[in-house]
């Protein structure tokens, strides 16, 4: 649109330079006054600017978008324009969440069986018993054995007092095997979603540093631009032509 109105405003001046005038002529070539306009900053009359949109335009601010997606990855990156990166980061980040909900549930559903179960068939009080206790009593058949190995090992830290409070003794092999098994079920879960909040952290901190490349990118683009556009108004004096070029380097 901008070539065919400049090609227009060139043959009327070749027109009007090689041949003369008639009265008709130069009314319409004087109803029909121009400016021919290659700035931003003009004031348009008739036809519609081409130049970027103030809001998309406006310079971004680096800080501002680490900070963004330091609190919710995809954030930073959406204010610098980078929408496609901002949907993946936020999709990780839900994606992961979810994950860690789900381990973690798992996780303790496996705990409150494994306790339960030990309760049942191990003879075990479950008050005040922390993990390493229970790990115990996966590995050894009732509290005499596991005080026997320990005592052995010189080990008196680990001993437990021959008391009703620590005490536990499986009625089977198969039970205390079953024990152990879903309470491993419960570490590896446990385990997993500690990986797994690893990864969301990394997630906000690889998401911060990409929402400053992203700005510096945005930065670079917008300040590289050359803006220029057609304009026609009602100037009072005889058809000019007026050139502003604006470029950022």
């Amino acid at each position: 649109m901008k070539i065919f109105a400049l090609f227009l405003l060139i043959s009327i001046g070749a027109l009007t330079a090689e041949t003369p005038l008639t009265q008709y002529q130069q009314n319409i070539i004087e109803t029909a006054r121009y400016t021919f306009v290659l700035s931003e900053h003009a004031e348009a009359v008739s036809a519609p600017s081409l130049v970027p949109d103030e809001e998309t335009s406006k310079p971004k601010n680096k800080g501002k978008a680490m900070f963004m997606s330091l609190l919710i990855p995809g954030w930073g990156q959406r204010y610098a324009g980078a929408t496609t990166k901002s949907a993946v980061f936020f999709g990780l980040e839900v994606g992961l969440w979810t994950t860690y909900g789900g381990l973690t549930a798992y996780g303790n559903w496996r705990e409150n069986d494994y306790e339960t179960f030990a309760a049942s068939y191990a003879g075990v009080n479950l008050d005040g018993k922390n993990h390493t206790y229970f790990i115990d009593v996966g590995n050894f058949d009732n509290i005499y054995e596991h005080n026997e190995y320990r005592l052995q090992q010189r080990n008196w830290n680990k001993y437990y007092q021959d008391t009703e409070y620590w005490y536990w003794d499986w009625d089977t092999k198969e039970h205390m095997q079953k024990f152990d098994d879903l309470r491993i079920a419960a570490d590896t879960a446990d385990n997993r979603a500690k990986f797994v909040l690893g990864v969301i952290v990394a997630n906000h901190l690889v998401s911060a540093i990409d929402a400053v490349i992203s700005v510096h990118r945005y930065e670079k683009n917008r300040l590289s631009n050359l803006d220029w556009d057609v304009y026609f108004g009602d100037s009072n004096f005889q058809p000019a032509v007026n050139i502003n070029l604006t470029a950022h380097f």
